[in-house]
């Protein structure tokens, strides 16, 4: 009902771990203040002291502070107390027994039993979740109470000791917090698991032919792919032998089940999407769904779910039931909401949620017993419902997509914070257009899901996609490497320049040379070595040269992309270095650092060049990079679907910029430079002011 969504949302704001901090501080700060209701002297000071500690809660909202990062909070907690030396122990008292109660009691006892029919006694195992959970959630204590501490803590204190002194000391506090937080986040800890921020289509993509009549996405809910695999589950493993099994298939950030569910259907990543937690201020995908690429096709498509996924896709796609009924009963009323859809609209696309593998996580815990019990419960419902399609004639000529929106991880079966757990979810695709028997390591993305449902039926992926269609491993391991090279007037470089990525010892390589306007031998020397030579007729700049050069390299659908100056100056032999984390699945962007390898040659003041623009990129993107004008880099497939050069004269900072804005994997390795003997290098005394108005542009641009 209209009821539920309203309510579901307003859960959201007390359930979700940002939204929590400020709304259960105010409630805590009000009680405290009932004693002096009648005060009015009382309340302008409160009134000073909730403005005060605004922006300190505006840094608790911004900053999740996950997993083992938690005990920086209680550091800065200790840190407040030995520097006001204020403590108000009625104060912490009742923000504890507030927190308990609402967590243990009311969520862990009361909500649970009433909505998904747990026992009266489930509070005495969610006690332990609570202190154990590193969720973002308001069930995570040590998050949430060092925040709420010092915002209650420091209120008191204003309204004990009002005056500017204090005032300014937590603005201050608040100030160092934020720097504190950006620096731990970002920059000494870079955790957030890579997904590009939006893709270059420059030209339509092309559409596939149609293999498959319907696809059936079955999408277990908070699903552990290990638990699973542990798990008797008979009828999933024979539709694992009969197809293809992804066994190295990732969800995004942050895992919550919206966020997810829309990057599965989109393509995209939540920064593009906008649904970046499953509390949602502003509803609807703000891009492109799968069901929106279905009806330009004159097809049509449903999602069954619960109420939390209407906020992302609307009434019109989603079918929902009702969440407020026993665990037990959920998943047989979400099948039976799906075969009716079936029956009555008979649709090309039906994405199901199973939704009591979640919630028994997060009622009693992902390692407990229970969690694997629903797994195996949920394995028979799911035989049960492709039986009855099958009866039904809507498995002929159907392919069937099962698959999780993310794991789960310790505490109140925690996922939002990408623990290993959490990150991994199974994938499997079984029917019409999967080769059978086939299992496939290449590590995939919950956002290759749209492009994989659209493929099948023929249809072009949503535009914002970042997805390709899930593929066998062997085709992505005989795609080449392909080595951009731009080069102007470089005849005498390149002959040794390609020697030595013959050297490198990777298999399949492919070399891309753009001629920037040269008036020697470059071009008949690259295609005598076999490249393909692509030039423009004037010399256009470093950073237009790149950029033809990656559009290039992107039609040739490579497992890795290769940038190499044409001068000789580094030694392509080491390609491999650069390749190495990229196929591994470790990183997306990786630069060659003469910096922590050898420069030799390299004059003092180029090497002061190198480290006032290494250090100012490494203060705008909040990345240690000591090399970050470096003419050796390497690009993953998604990074270089992404990459976006804005700058013609140049491209090293805005490049960097523009991929670490979008959340790729960022990785420094060491490299050999020797200075160029032959030709003439581009660095001019321009460049020291070119290119710092080429990076305020990149951080002014709309990304």
């Amino acid at each position: 009902s209209r009821f539920e969504v309203v309510m579901a949302r307003l859960w959201n704001v007390v359930n979700e771990g940002k939204p929590f901090t400020p709304v259960f501080t105010l409630g805590v700060v009000l009680l405290l203040s009932i004693p002096h209701a009648t005060s009015g002297d009382y309340w302008l000071r409160a009134a000073g002291a909730l403005l005060a500690i605004t922006p300190l809660a505006l840094v608790f909202f911004r900053f999740d502070f996950p997993l083992r990062l938690r005990v920086a909070l209680w550091l800065m907690l200790a840190a407040f107390l030995a520097t006001t030396r204020f403590i108000d122990a009625t104060a912490l008292v009742l923000a504890l027994a507030l927190y308990l109660g609402f967590t243990v009691v009311l969520w862990g006892t009361i909500y649970y039993h009433l909505r998904i029919g747990t026992k009266w006694s489930n509070g005495f195992r969610f006690v332990r979740l609570v202190f154990e959970n590193p969720d973002p959630t308001s069930g995570n204590l040590l998050e949430q109470l060092p925040k709420v501490a010092m915002l209650v803590l420091a209120f008191q204190w204003l309204v004990a000791e009002p005056g500017a002194g204090s005032n300014g000391f937590v603005f201050v506090f608040a100030a160092v917090s934020a720097v504190f937080a950006l620096l731990l986040h970002q920059w000494f800890f870079t955790w957030v698991p890579a997904l590009p921020g939006r893709r270059l289509q420059t030209e339509p993509l092309p559409v596939p032919q149609r293999t498959s009549k319907r696809v059936i996405a079955i999408v277990i809910d908070g699903c552990r792919a290990d638990r699973l695999i542990e798990a008797n589950t008979p009828f999933i493993d024979t539709l694992r032998a009969e197809g293809t099994a992804y066994v190295s298939m990732n969800t995004v950030y942050p895992a919550r089940t919206v966020t997810c569910f829309s990057s599965m259907l989109t393509g995209a990543p939540p920064l593009v999407h906008g649904m970046r937690s499953n509390f949602v201020p502003s509803l609807g995908v703000k891009c492109e769904s799968v069901f929106d690429v279905l009806r330009e096709g004159n097809m049509t498509g449903k999602l069954v779910g619960i109420a939390h996924l209407i906020d992302a896709f609307g009434h019109e796609d989603v079918r929902s039931v009702t969440a407020v009924m026993d665990n037990d009963e959920i998943d047989d009323a979400l099948v039976a909401r799906g075969k009716q859809v079936m029956r009555e609209e008979n649709p090309d696309l039906l994405v199901l949620q199973l939704l009591s593998v979640d919630q028994t996580g997060h009622a009693r815990g992902s390692y407990n017993s229970e969690y694997l019990a629903k797994i195996e419960e949920t394995d028979t419902k799911i035989a049960e419902f492709l039986g009855w399609c099958r009866d039904e004639g809507y498995l002929d000529g159907a392919t069937v997509l099962l698959t999780a929106d993310h794991g789960q991880g310790i505490g109140i079966g925690g996922h939002g914070h990408m623990s290993p757990s959490e990150t991994r979810i199974p994938c499997l695709l079984w029917g019409e257009g999967v080769e059978p028997g086939r299992v496939e390591t290449e590590t995939r993305f919950i956002t290759d899901i749209a492009p994989t449902i659209t493929g099948l039926l023929g249809l072009r992926a949503p535009r914002e996609s970042i997805g390709r269609a899930l593929e066998p491993s062997e085709q992505c391991i005989d795609r080449p490497v392909v080595f951009v090279i731009p080069a102007k007037n470089e005849a005498a470089n390149l002959p040794s320049v390609f020697a030595r990525i013959a050297a490198s010892g990777i298999r399949n390589t492919r070399t891309v040379v753009v001629d920037d306007g040269s008036t020697d031998a470059t071009v008949a020397i690259a295609r005598a070595h076999g490249a393909i030579v692509v030039s423009h007729e004037t010399n256009r700049g470093l950073g237009a040269a790149l950029r033809t050069g990656l559009e290039v390299a992107r039609g040739l659908e490579p497992r890795a992309a290769i940038y190499l100056d044409a001068d000789g100056e580094y030694d392509a032999a080491e390609a491999a270095r650069l390749l190495a984390p990229i196929e591994s699945g470790d990183t997306d962007y990786v630069l060659g650092s003469r910096f922590k390898g050898t420069a030799t040659g390299m004059t003092r003041s180029r090497r002061l060049a190198n480290a006032l623009f290494s250090g100012l990129l490494s203060f705008l993107t909040l990345r240690r990079i000591s090399d970050g004008q470096t003419g050796f880099r390497a690009f993953s497939p998604r990074a270089l679907d992404v990459a976006d050069i804005i700058h013609d004269y140049n491209y090293a900072q805005v490049l960097t910029m523009d991929l670490v804005h979008k959340g790729m994997r960022l990785r420094e390795v060491p490299i050999t430079y020797t200075r160029r003997t032959q030709g003439r290098s581009f660095v001019r005394a321009e460049y020291l002011w070119r290119v710092p108005l080429g990076m305020m542009r990149e951080m002014l641009s709309d990304q």
